[in-house]
C-alpha cells in the first residue's frame, strides 16, 4: 500500500514538473513578427528628402536631420539615405541580403553593413549633379545591381519603363540600433507615375525575423 502511495506521489510530481516546463516554454516563445506595408509613398521631389520612422510607421517632419533621432530612413526620387554615417548621428547602416524572397530571410547578416557617404547625386535627364549624403548600397542607379531600383533609359516606352525595381531585400539598422528587414516592391503608383514607393518591412530587436 505504501509503495502504491509513493508511486502516485511521484507520478503527480512528474505531471506538475511537466506542466511547469510547458508553461515556461510557452512564456519564452517569441511572438511572431508581422510585416508592415507602406503603399505609394511620394518620393518624387529631388529638392528635399521624405523622412520615415520605422517605429511610427509613417513619414515624419525633421528640421535638423543630422542631429535628429526621430527618423531612420529617407527618400528622394531613387536615392535613399539612413540615419547614420555621413547622413546622421544615429546607428543606421545597410546590408544587402542574397535572397530576394522576403519571407525566406530569417536573420540579419553579421557583416557587410555599409554606412552612408557624401558624394555626387544625379537627378533628371540629362542629369543634373549636386552634392549630398546617401546610401550608395541601397540607392538606385543606372543598371544598378545592389540598389532597390535600376535605371535604364533604353527602356523608355516599355514596362517597367526607365525604373525597374530590383526586389532586393535589405537589412537596415535603425537610428537606435534595431534591425529592419525591408523590400521595396514597386516604384510606381496606381497611375503608373514613377517615384511612388511601395515597400514592406519587419522590425526586430535582435535581428531574428
Amino acid at each position: 500500500m505504501k509503495r502504491i502511495f509513493i508511486t502516485a506521489i511521484l507520478v503527480a510530481t512528474g505531471v506538475l514538473v511537466s506542466c511547469k516546463k510547458d508553461e515556461i516554454k510557452k512564456d519564452d516563445e517569441k511572438p511572431s513578427l508581422v510585416a508592415k506595408e507602406i503603399k505609394s509613398l511620394d518620393a518624387t521631389t529631388s529638392k528635399d528628402w521624405v523622412y520615415f520612422s520605422f517605429e511610427k510607421g509613417t513619414v515624419v517632419q525633421v528640421s535638423n536631420p543630422k542631429e535628429s533621432a526621430d527618423w531612420d530612413i529617407a527618400f528622394s526620387e531613387f536615392y535613399i539615405k539612413t540615419n547614420g554615417g555621413e547622413s546622421g548621428k544615429g546607428k543606421a547602416e545597410v546590408a544587402l541580403v542574397e535572397s530576394k524572397e522576403f519571407d525566406a530571410v530569417k536573420e540579419a547578416p553579421t557583416q557587410g553593413y555599409v554606412k552612408d557617404i557624401e558624394g555626387d547625386m544625379m537627378y533628371g535627364y540629362p542629369p543634373v549633379t549636386k552634392k549630398g549624403t546617401f546610401s550608395a548600397l541601397i540607392s538606385g542607379g543606372f543598371d544598378s545591381k545592389t540598389g532597390y531600383v535600376s535605371l535604364s533609359p533604353k527602356n523608355i516606352g516599355t514596362w517597367p519603363s526607365v525604373y525597374a525595381p530590383t526586389k532586393n531585400v535589405y537589412v537596415v539598422k535603425t537610428a537606435d540600433g534595431k534591425f529592419v528587414k525591408i523590400q521595396i516592391t514597386d516604384f510606381y503608383n496606381d497611375k503608373a507615375k514613377a517615384g511612388y514607393l511601395t515597400f514592406r518591412y519587419v522590425t526586430s530587436q535582435d535581428g531574428k525575423f
